[in-house]
């Protein structure tokens, strides 16, 4: 089953894959097609983090709207794992 994000979080998916090089651009494809294996996932997230870590949280460490955006995003890629086969 393919893991359900909404347009938005597939275009900050596509562009965050992108910018990390074409092994992450086909983890991406995968998951539209859902067939990421757990690791994959884990691969998925770990990048989603880092992003949040670098541009997502204000002085404070409260996120900012972009770090709310990818939280929402790691949150959707999570539930992938649950709909494994």
């Amino acid at each position: 089953m393919s893991c359900i994000l909404t347009s938005a979080q597939w275009q900050l998916l596509i562009a965050l894959c992108f910018l990390a090089g074409e092994v992450q651009l086909a983890l991406a494809e995968k998951l539209f097609y859902g067939s990421l294996a757990s690791g994959e996932i884990d691969e998925l997230c770990e990048l989603i983090s880092n992003e949040f870590l670098m541009s997502g949280i204000e002085e404070s460490f409260e996120p900012n709207s972009y770090g709310l955006e990818l939280e929402l995003l790691l949150d959707a890629v999570n539930r992938g794992r649950g709909q494994e086969s």
